[in-house]
């Protein structure tokens, strides 16, 4: 009967030594398989924009292919205002209604770094959340 020692050698070395480098080519297949992911969507996305411009100076908004798929063209508007203005013509009480005061993150970053505000006493009043991740590749 043979017998088993704790650390057995292969041709490649002993056992922790080969777990490792199938762990390292599975990094490396995974870590490849998302880059090559990340080119194929811009390549994909380059693709659409061209069909896009071509599909818009057509002039059709909407058309229905043969296996079902409508492509509409979304059009959309966005509004910009002269608060100056508006403030002038509405009343008092509307204007409060309609305002809204934000706090500017990167100034207060800024103003925080440079100690102007206490870190502590905007503690409580600071909520942080986790975005999903995502993965960059450059």
């Amino acid at each position: 009967m043979e017998t088993l020692t704790t650390n057995p050698v292969t041709e490649l070395g002993n056992a922790k030594q080969v777990v490792g480098a199938i762990k390292a080519d599975l990094l490396e297949a995974q870590a490849t398989a998302v880059a090559d992911a990340k080119t194929d969507l811009q390549a994909a996305k380059d693709a659409f924009a061209e069909a896009e411009k071509g599909w818009l100076s057509v002039g059709l908004d909407e058309y229905v292919l043969a296996d079902g798929r409508k492509v509409t063209v979304q059009r959309s508007t966005v509004r910009s205002f002269d608060t100056d203005m508006v403030k002038a013509i509405v009343g008092r009480g509307v204007w409060q209604r309609i305002k809204a005061e934000v706090i500017d993150t990167k100034a207060f970053d800024v103003e925080l770094t440079a100690g102007r505000i206490g870190a502590t006493e905007v503690a409580e009043a600071i909520t942080v959340k986790d975005r999903k991740p995502s993965v960059r590749v450059k």
